[in-house]
């Protein structure tokens, strides 16, 4: 079983009320070259977590190694898939943020943020969690789609979201488009890969040996990159 937390682009339902985009062939295709199948089930990000620890759930997908979750989680050791995040901001609070060119400068900038409870963006965003300085200046959300609203409506005056996944909010609604911009990237040197995690409680270390297999097989032949450039 596969915990998703729906997001545009990656995963999510489509007009016929199934799960589809990037993510969704990606597992697909992975299933393919295993003997398993897969039934999804919809949560948020952080009861996705919450029930893989708990055995709850056996599977989910790209998410960051971190020493807290290795306690509960087996990762594979091949990417599932690569991502670059970026920083969006409402255009008419564009002045508070014209000394932020890095995550760290958000600690002296008068600006709040919102991010994905339990995301961990980048390994910058994981330290800086531990100053209480930056961390003040985080609203967490449970749902990153809600997070333009969020801008809208005044509660926040930017987020974290991945390239790919914030344009096309930006793109698919006039309104998000017309009040929010890229900023700035949180990681455009190190093009960050999220791995397939597993729950100690239900997968033995010789199944993850069969999803890296799997998971190398479609890195090596150009079917990742085949189904990345769909998006």
């Amino acid at each position: 079983m596969i915990g998703l937390n729906e997001r545009d682009v990656y995963r999510f339902k489509n007009e016929q009320n199934k799960w589809a985009g990037i993510d969704i062939e990606l597992i697909n295709a992975i299933a393919n070259k295993t003997p398993y199948t897969f039934k999804y089930i919809e949560m948020t990000w952080p009861r996705v977590l919450k029930s893989v620890e708990r055995g709850e759930i056996d599977i989910a997908l790209s998410t960051s190694v971190t020493e807290d979750r290795e306690k509960y989680a087996l990762f594979s050791n091949e990417p599932f898939r690569y991502s670059l995040h970026m920083l969006f901001v409402r255009k008419s609070k564009l002045k508070s943020f014209k000394s932020v060119s890095k995550l760290s400068d958000l600690i002296n900038a008068p600006v709040t943020i919102g991010a994905l409870r339990g995301a961990i963006y980048s390994d910058a965003y994981q330290h800086l969690l531990n100053n209480d300085a930056f961390k003040s200046r985080i609203a967490f959300i449970d749902n990153d789609k809600r997070m333009p609203n969020f801008v809208l409506k005044g509660r926040v005056d930017g987020y974290i979201e991945s390239e790919i996944e914030g344009k096309a909010y930006l793109t698919k609604n006039p309104a998000f488009e017309k009040e929010i911009v890229p900023f700035i990237y949180l990681n455009k040197e190190d093009n960050i890969s999220g791995k397939l995690m597993f729950s100690k409680k239900t997968v033995s270390q010789d199944t993850v040996d069969i999803f890296d297999v799997a998971l190398k097989e479609i890195h090596e032949s150009g079917e990742y990159q085949a189904i990345m450039s769909k998006y």
